[in-house]
């Protein structure tokens, strides 16, 4: 299961990837498309759960952490770092997309590490938790959604401002640097069950989401990259009690589809909000979504496990199982979608990447 052995399949992705027609353009891309999907930026700041975690919950008093082999397996010396994957996220490959380097666990660097990495971004992710404050406390410690913007702004007053000699040397370093979120999955976990509208629970979660992204406005950012929730309904965790038995949750999807819906269109009031402000909407759920069931062109996904996760290999269906030090795992995660019953293999993660920046098939630049 070492790194090398997981080349040659991602060579292959990458043929097929340039091989679909949907890379084929005829109009002339953006400003800001070209700057999104062609262009650079100063540094990634990453906030988020367990899809992106690159090891913040390793310091936290918590039940929720990966630090432990099988996890890491593929990831760069097979060492187990917090990520919940067999390797990269899809935090990493937006990373690697823009020639930055991977983003380390704000958790896990010293003070002078900060102050270094800081200028190339910090990764504030912590899995079990949510939007709302107290989503996940029930496991332990986590940082909430407004938690790892109070970090973010505290790494600008702390850290940054010790980089740059002016304001507006640093409000430019912000403006031209990426904030990347990837959260809310866990509030539906926790808490959509008790509200009887799901209409009612997607507003009110919306509302605090969107009032920490109008914080991260303040504190300077100006291009944002806004995942939307995943279809909780169809992880393997999810899929052990439907009827018929393998099917996804549909009443946990068409919830988390109005919040999403909301989303995209509460970002095109931003745009048109904000000035000189610029959102690239990834369609997380949709990508998950095909990927279970691939359409004719998929070619790569139709090959892959899409329903049972390569950690626990004897995976029974059970809401609890998990993946432990003493699971037995599959031998070629390469040939699953899910890593773990919540989680997608690094395999998925890339091919993630292909969509988004490739294809253009599920990022999109938000209009007014």
């Amino acid at each position: 299961m070492g790194g090398t052995c997981s080349l040659k399949p991602y060579l292959l992705l990458l043929l097929l990837s340039f091989l679909n027609v949907t890379t084929i353009y005829s109009t002339k891309p953006s400003k800001e498309e070209a700057v999104f999907f062609d262009g650079k930026f100063r540094a990634l700041y990453v906030i988020g759960d367990s899809l992106v975690d690159p090891g913040n919950n390793n310091h936290l008093l918590t039940w929720i952490k990966a630090n432990f082999p099988p996890y890491g397996s593929d990831f760069e010396g097979g060492k187990a770092t917090g990520r919940f994957s067999n390797g990269k996220t899809i935090a990493d490959y937006i990373a690697i997309h823009y020639g930055l380097p991977l983003v380390p666990a704000y958790l896990g660097l010293s003070e002078e590490q900060k102050n270094n990495v800081s200028l190339t971004g910090i990764n504030y992710a912590s899995a079990s938790c949510g939007i709302f404050y107290l989503t996940g406390k029930l496991l332990g410690q986590c940082l909430s959604l407004s938690v790892q913007v109070n970090l973010l702004e505290e790494t600008i007053e702390k850290n940054l401002k010790n980089k740059f000699k002016t304001q507006s040397e640093l409000n430019q370093h912000l403006a031209e640097s990426l904030f990347m979120t990837a959260i809310g999955v866990n509030d539906y976990v926790f808490f959509y069950y008790k509200f009887i509208s799901a209409n009612y629970f997607a507003n009110k979660l919306l509302h605090r989401f969107l009032k920490q992204i109008e914080r991260l406005h303040e504190l300077g950012a100006r291009n944002f990259f806004i995942n939307n929730i995943k279809p909780l309904g169809c992880y393997p965790n999810m899929i052990a009690t439907t009827e018929p038995r393998g099917s996804c949750n549909e009443h946990a999807n068409r919830a988390i589809g109005i919040f999403n819906n909301k989303l995209r269109e509460s970002l095109s009031g931003l745009k048109k909000k904000f000035n000189n402000t610029s959102f690239l909407y990834s369609d997380y759920f949709n990508f998950m979504l095909e990927l279970r069931e691939p359409s004719s062109n998929q070619v790569r996904s139709k090959q892959l496990n899409t329903t049972s996760p390569c950690c626990p290999k004897d995976y029974h269906g059970s809401l609890t199982s998990s993946c432990k030090r003493s699971s037995i795992v599959c031998k070629e995660p390469n040939n699953y979608i899910f890593f773990d019953p919540r989680h997608p293999t690094q395999i998925a993660n890339f091919m993630y990447s292909i969509a988004c920046f490739k294809e253009r098939s599920i990022c999109h630049v938000v209009k007014t």
